[in-house]
């Protein structure tokens, strides 16, 4: 590893601090009833189901899959079927190979479930997370942090995307969100857009597809 490398690496590491440090506070702050019985009998409620979830990643990845397979499902049931024909040669999917056009649902979500969560694992906390640690292995300031980035983009979830909140929720699967933000925003925007919106979204898909 050259010295550019390892020096950026150094300051990617250091500029992560402050976060964590700033979310385990406000946390702490919550959490401890001095703003609120409210927010203390939320922060509780948020950690015990993060912590539900969280045993089931130090097994695998299962819940994050869940996750994934959920959206990815939905968006692929939304398509017309223009829309399924134009992933279904993307992908390489062959009805009289693999079956019905349900199947192919599964197999994009699988597909898709493997990628992002291979990207899960390269970054710092998903590999933590996902490597099987215990919450031995984190300080306090860390599990606090994790979880209030946890409970935020939970609360995030709910707000912007309900259905698939109220969906996702009672398994607690909204707690790995934060995990797969990024990746599953464009799928999640899509599923919750206008009748007249996908339509147009999904003639661009088509178009990038072609190509």
């Amino acid at each position: 590893m050259d010295a550019k490398l390892i020096a950026q690496g150094i300051v990617d590491g250091l500029a992560s601090i402050p976060q964590s440090l700033y979310l385990s506070g406000v946390r702490t702050l919550e959490g401890s009833g001095f703003l609120g019985r409210n927010l203390k009998a939320r922060n509780e409620y948020e950690t015990e189901r993060f912590m539900r979830v969280f045993k089931g990643l130090i097994s695998n990845e299962e819940p994050i899959r869940q996750l994934i397979s959920i959206v990815i499902t939905e968006f692929y049931s939304k398509l017309d079927e223009n829309g399924k024909k134009a992933v279904n040669d993307k992908m390489g999917y062959s009805d009289a190979k693999l079956g019905s056009r349900t199947g192919a649902q599964f197999y994009l979500a699988r597909r898709l479930s493997d990628k992002i969560v291979a990207q899960v694992q390269t970054s710092a906390l998903g590999g933590y997370l996902l490597r099987g640690a215990s919450t031995l292995t984190f300080n306090v300031i860390m599990i606090q942090g994790i979880i209030e980035e946890a409970a935020r983009a939970s609360r995030r979830l709910a707000a912007k995307y309900t259905s698939t909140y109220v969906q996702v929720s009672p398994k607690n699967l909204d707690m790995v969100y934060f995990l797969v933000e990024k990746p599953l925003e464009p799928y999640l925007a899509y599923i919750h857009s206008h009748p007249m919106q996908c339509k147009g979204i999904q003639d661009e898909i088509c178009k990038i597809l072609a190509k």
